[in-house]
């Protein structure tokens, strides 16, 4: 499988912009922090029966679902 735009879009932003808060328990979704306007963002790898755990996506989540699932880290 290759990488197409928004993957490596998504790699960007992670590496260079959105700040990593949690892992959940299974170590493979990630919750970040956009710090210009502080929205929070999951990272997630909805096909993950593909190659490599298949393509990422990143959406925006609202806290109640953030602290559900990564529980209360003292960013969120």
């Amino acid at each position: 499988m290759k990488a197409d735009a928004n993957c490596a879009r998504i790699e960007q932003l992670m590496l260079n912009h959105l700040v990593r808060l949690a892992t959940d328990v299974t170590g493979w979704d990630c919750l970040y922090r956009d710090p210009s306007d502080g929205r929070l963002w999951e990272l997630t790898y909805p096909l993950s029966d593909g190659h490599g755990g298949g393509p990422p996506t990143l959406a925006v989540i609202n806290t109640t679902t953030a602290k559900g699932k990564y529980g209360t880290p003292g960013d969120i």
